[in-house]
Parts: C-alpha cells; sequence; structure tokens
C-alpha cells in the first residue's frame, strides 16, 4: 500500500493529536485521555502514491488511519465498472472506522492525490471502548459525521437539480478546508477533475460541464484545473439553501 516513512515518535503523536482535535472540536474534554490513547496506539506514517488503493470494499482493514496530508475519495463500485463517490477525506479525518467496527471496509478508499497517512493499531469492537474510550470517541464522532455528510449527499442525489447539487458540494468543499485552514482566499485549490464531480453528484460529464458555465457566467464561481474560484459565496449559499451545521464543524 505505501512505504513505512517514520516510526512511533512524540512529534507524530501530537501531530495526530493536533490533527484529530481541529478536525473534531467537541472532544476538547477528552484531549488528555485521547493524548495517552495515541501515544499507546499510534504506531508510523504511511506515505501513499496518488491515484493507489488504501483500502478496497469489502477488505479487511485491521487499523484505523488519520490523514495527515493529502484528499482520499470513498466511493462504491459497480460491476460495470461506474462508481459513486460517497465522500472524501482530508487531514484530520479518520479512515476505516467502519472496517474497524463491522470487520469489512463498506467502501473504495483511493489516494486521489500523494498522501500521508498516521497508523492507529486500534484494537476493534468491544477492547476499543473499554480500553481506550476517548480515541472511541473520536470514532463515533467520525462516524456520526459521516452520517451526516452521507444524507445531505442523498438528498443531492434525489432531490436538488444539477445548479443546487454542484453549489452544495461546493459549499460544503469550501467549509470544510475553511475548517483546517486549507482555503487560499475564496479559492479552492482541489484534486478533482469535472468527471470526479459527475461520480459524485450522479450526473453527466457534460452537465457538470454546463453546470460550472453557469455558475461563471453569473460571477458566482469560476473553475479551473486546480482550483475552484467563489466569487459570490452568499450567492452560491442562496442556490444550495446551505446550512453547514450538519458537518459539527464547531
Amino acid at each position: 500500500m505505501g512505504q513505512l516513512a517514520m516510526p512511533h515518535s512524540d512529534s507524530l503523536v501530537q501531530k495526530a493529536l493536533d490533527l484529530a482535535s481541529r478536525r473534531m472540536p467537541g472532544l476538547e474534554s477528552m484531549s488528555p485521555q485521547l493524548q495517552r490513547d495515541l501515544r499507546t496506539l499510534a504506531r508510523d506514517r504511511v506515505e501513499i502514491p496518488s491515484g493507489k488503493s488504501i483500502v478496497s470494499e469489502d477488505a479487511r482493514c485491521p487499523q484505523l488511519y488519520l490523514v495527515e496530508q493529502g484528499w482520499v475519495l470513498r466511493s462504491r463500485g459497480l460491476a460495470s465498472g461506474r462508481r459513486q463517490i460517497v465522500n472524501y477525506a482530508l487531514p484530520g479525518d479518520m479512515l476505516c472506522t467502519d472496517s474497524l467496527l463491522f470487520k469489512a471496509s463498506g467502501f473504495d478508499l483511493l489516494a486521489r492525490t500523494s498522501v500521508s497517512l498516521i497508523r492507529i493499531d486500534a484494537p476493534s469492537g468491544p477492547e476499543l471502548f473499554e480500553r481506550h474510550p476517548a480515541l472511541a470517541a473520536a470514532v463515533a464522532w467520525t462516524a456520526g459525521q459521516d452520517e451526516s455528510i452521507l444524507a445531505e449527499r442523498v438528498v443531492s442525489l434525489g432531490r436538488r437539480d444539477s445548479l443546487e447539487k454542484l453549489s452544495h458540494a461546493l459549499c460544503e468543499m469550501e467549509a470544510r478546508l475553511s475548517s483546517i485552514g486549507m482555503m487560499r482566499g475564496q479559492t479552492i485549490e482541489l484534486p478533482f477533475n469535472q468527471e470526479d464531480f459527475a461520480d459524485m453528484l450522479g450526473i453527466s460529464v457534460i452537465h457538470v460541464n454546463r453546470t460550472f458555465r453557469k455558475l461563471a457566467e453569473e460571477k458566482i464561481a469560476l473553475y479551473r484545473k486546480g482550483s475552484i474560484e467563489v466569487r459570490d459565496s452568499a450567492r452560491l449559499k442562496q442556490i444550495a439553501a446551505f446550512d453547514p451545521d450538519y458537518l459539527h464543524l464547531g
């Protein structure tokens, strides 16, 4: 899957704690206990090249990963070769929480960029909750946020039109990137191409292109390869009827 780049160290534990705390502000009171859990369980840093699989759907993933750098896609594949991008992971997000609890991953996890992961050798099932309650709380927090994001994705797939779908996706990206200091002014820097947006929103690449063109014509957002300039954030939120509370970003 990649090469181990750094063994366990205090700096690695602190980096993992800082990422988790920024990602899950509701767990601040458990920070000392989470630090102890990570000191015990954080093992090493794993570097994954862009385009490489981290874990396949239905495969066993016997440890947690905390994203340190890069973008990870979570998707489900169809027999036809098509896919549905369900979500994406950013620095501070945890991977493989479902595999830890249910023995196998429910998603394909793909490194969309070069990715740096912190490997956490966590026990599965009841032992996690009994011996490492702070880490278990972080896993539960991640599962709760993932469910909220999935609910919004279902609403987009089933009820929002193309303009609303894309606007909502851009608002979500802006909110999530802002919360971890990854926005560059009003510009979303991202590795997604239009096919990725099509696979996430359930529309054709042609519709994605037309919708981005409409946002550009109305001076709301401008898509370029590798970035999206949000020129009118208020209007974008209005189109999407965007309420960021479901992200639980604090």
